[in-house]
């Protein structure tokens, strides 16, 4: 009976460890849903939101490294609490070609490496209720992303991850540009091949 027992959860065991390596394997389709830069500031003076999400869809091209692109949805607000009711909202919409690479594991932990970059439109709008006139800004900017990140498969076809990257911007430094750190978690659906 022990025998019967180890040799089932061997046979078990090396079927997750093929299962895990499948999931990032040639022709298996990806899409994923990652969210960040999450912010809620509220205070007697002013208050502010801003945050981001980004659906993805993509494909292995070859065993542990695929190609895809992400849309990048993010949108801000901020009042100030005054007389005036000063009010800033900005709308954030961006699409992002990646490649990123997994190390080769048969473990449920993955690492992987990522690179992306594409074009990301700005708009940014600013009223006060005692004045009429309302300031309209719109610009579009590059932007560029290289970082680290962990999966961890919570079944064979979904993995949970984070995504610590360094991020460019092409927009002027004093309004939306230069370079920032940021941390994206979210999860990912692995649809092998047929």
């Amino acid at each position: 009976m022990r025998k019967f027992l180890f040799l089932s959860l061997l046979a078990g065991g090396l079927l997750a460890g093929n299962v895990a390596q499948a999931q990032t394997t040639q022709g298996t389709r990806v899409l994923g849903l990652s969210g960040g830069d999450f912010t809620f500031q509220s205070n007697g003076f002013s208050k502010s939101f801003s945050g981001t999400v980004i659906p993805s869809v993509g494909v292995f091209v070859a065993d542990n490294l695929a190609v895809g692109a992400a849309v990048q949805l993010g949108y801000s607000s901020f009042k100030l609490k005054s007389l005036s009711n000063f009010r800033n909202n900005g709308l954030t919409i961006g699409l992002l070609p990646w490649l990123r690479y997994y190390l080769p594991s048969e473990s449920r932990h993955r690492l992987f490496g990522e690179l992306s970059a594409g074009g990301v439109y700005n708009r940014s709008r600013a009223w006060e209720d005692s004045f009429p006139n309302q300031r309209t800004s719109s610009d579009i900017n590059l932007l560029a992303k290289a970082g680290l990140g962990y999966s961890y498969f919570i079944t064979p076809a979904v993995g949970l991850e984070g995504l610590l990257s360094y991020q460019l911007n092409s927009g002027d430094k004093n309004t939306f540009g230069s370079g920032a750190l940021g941390l994206n978690l979210g999860f990912r659906i692995y649809l092998p091949r047929n």
